[in-house]
Formats: structure tokens, C-alpha cells, sequence
């Protein structure tokens, strides 16, 4: 992690100048990065599977919400630490009478962020929504709460939904297999027995899974036979297993623990763009 930044007008002018807090997709650079030294937890480069882009998020509780939410079949970007107009902003605390956040150790106005700012597909349009990922511990936090409501007002104005999401509104074990699946996808860089290899696996499998969806069989079972079956190496059966999950061919209830040892019977074999509820409320 880099030095925290030292704010001035001269540098939110500057970081304007760069670009960043704009684009949209793969080009988008968020307002605040994790070689700002800005987070005060764990920090998380994970990559986004709607756009390839890898993000800078700033805490556990962020990459649980974004491992949500990129999975959600209608979301389409995902842009985090998204900076929020300043002029806005600043006209909505005055409107609540409240203190707008500066830097510290400064009298510079903050550029406030919201930690995500997503882009949904809603009755064949794109659709914004913000989304804040909090502590249960901020909940009481006065100041916090105060910040919460400057940014609620602020989209409330814009007319986007604002979402407030705390830590222990998540799925847990949903958010762990989503990334046990995330896992299996070909990763940069990496070296395969040939191109396209764990790609051609997949293949493979889903034109034999027609026969074992149904059965007992444990899926761990399955995919072992299915390394033999195919003189592939230990783990590559299950790895595929996981990439057509990934890719909504095959569909598991993310809910349980344990899913290598899942029956097979309970187990859905559908097409890539079958629909996986993560959490409640919308896909």
C-alpha cells in the first residue's frame, strides 16, 4: 500500500486531470485506489467477470458485496469507489444541516465516494444503483450514520436507490462458494497443458452430465470418474465442474456447504444464462 494522499484542491483538480472517477467498464479508474493508503482493513484486487477490469477494494466487507454482486446475472458494470459531485454534495448537508466531511488535517471539502455504483439491466434498460458496504459496529457510529445520509439524500436527488448493505446481511457461505466457483476460471498468465485446455474440459463434461444429473452420485464421484475417463489429472474433473457453474450450465444451490459432495441429484444442468439468486432482493 502507497502513502495516503494529501488533499488539496490543487490534487482533487489533478485527479480529475487523470481521469479518475471516470470511464465506464473496462476504462473506468476509480476515485480511490488501494495504493492510496485509504483503507483502514484488508485490501482486494479482485477481477470483475462482467468487464475483466480488476477493482480496488478496501475492505472484506467490500469484496463480499462485490462478489454478490458480480455474480448477479442483470448487473452489467460495476464501478467502485465512485466519487460523488461535490457541488451536490455539498447543497444536500447543507439542506440536512449537517457537517459535510473534510480531509484531515484539512479544510478542503471531501470528495465523498460510494463504494459502489452498479449498473443493472431492468426491463430491457440500464438502470443505476449505489450501494454502501458497512460494519454492523458503524450502525451506531453518529458520524458515519451522518455521512450515510448525505450520500442518501445525494442519489435520493439524482433519483438512483441507494442501498446500505452491512456485514451481516450477507450470505456468508453463499459469498465462500462463489469464490471456491470464481476459483476455476483460466486466470492471466496461466499456463495450461494446451491452449484453451480447461475450456475444451468443460465442453467435455457438459455433454456428459446429461446422464449423472439425477443420480446419487456424489459431484466429487462424478468428476473423479471423469478424470479417468479422460486420462486428465486429478482435480481437473471438478475444476470444470466449477467453471460450468461459473458460466450457469450447471446449477447448485449456493447455500450449502460442501458443494463437491453434492448428490448430483440435486443438481440442475440448464444454459449459461440461467439466473442464480445470491441474496435477497433482486437478481
Amino acid at each position: 500500500m502507497g502513502r495516503p494522499v494529501k488533499w488539496t484542491e490543487q490534487k482533487i483538480e489533478e485527479f480529475v486531470a487523470k481521469g479518475y472517477g471516470q470511464g465506464f467498464g473496462a476504462t473506468y479508474k476509480p476515485w480511490i485506489a488501494v495504493r492510496d493508503g485509504s483503507s483502514l482493513g484488508r485490501c482486494h484486487n479482485p477481477k470483475c467477470l462482467k468487464t475483466g477490469r480488476q477493482l480496488e477494494l478496501l475492505s472484506d466487507i467490500e469484496l463480499h458485496l462485490f462478489l454478490a454482486l458480480d455474480w448477479q446475472a442483470d448487473v452489467s458494470a460495476i464501478r467502485e469507489q465512485y466519487p460523488l459531485d461535490r457541488d451536490i454534495s455539498q447543497t444536500v448537508a447543507d439542506e440536512l444541516g449537517i457537517e459535510h466531511p473534510c480531509y484531515p488535517g484539512t479544510n478542503v471539502k471531501a470528495v465523498m465516494t460510494v463504494d459502489f455504483l452498479v449498473t443493472r439491466l431492468r426491463n430491457g434498460a440500464d438502470q443505476l444503483e449505489a450501494y454502501n458496504a458497512k460494519a454492523t459496529s458503524e450502525a451506531e457510529d453518529k458520524r458515519s450514520l451522518e455521512k450515510l445520509e448525505i450520500q442518501r439524500a445525494y442519489f435520493a436527488k439524482l433519483d438512483i436507490p441507494h442501498h446500505l448493505v452491512f456485514d451481516s446481511d450477507i450470505p456468508i457461505q453463499n459469498i465462500r462458494n462463489i469464490a471456491w466457483i470464481r476459483d476455476a476460471l483460466a486466470k492471466d498468465g496461466e499456463k495450461e497443458p494446451h491452449p484453451g485446455y480447461f475450456d475444451s474440459m468443460a465442453a467435455r463434461m457438459e455433454v456428459t452430465l446429461a446422464q449423472a444429473v439425477g443420480t446419487s452420485t456424489p459431484l466429487t464421484t462424478f468428476c473423479k470418474v471423469f478424470d479417468t475417463n479422460n486420462a486428465a489429472k486429478p482435480g481437473t474433473g471438478l475444476r470444470a465442474a466449477r467453471m460450468l457453474m461459473a458460466n450457469r450450465v450447471l446449477v447448485v444451490d449456493l447455500s450449502r456447504p460442501n458443494i463437491e459432495v453434492t448428490p448430483m441429484s440435486q443438481l440442475r444442468l440448464m444454459g449459461s444464462h440461467a439466473n442464480l439468486r445470491v441474496m435477497g432482493g433482486h437478481q
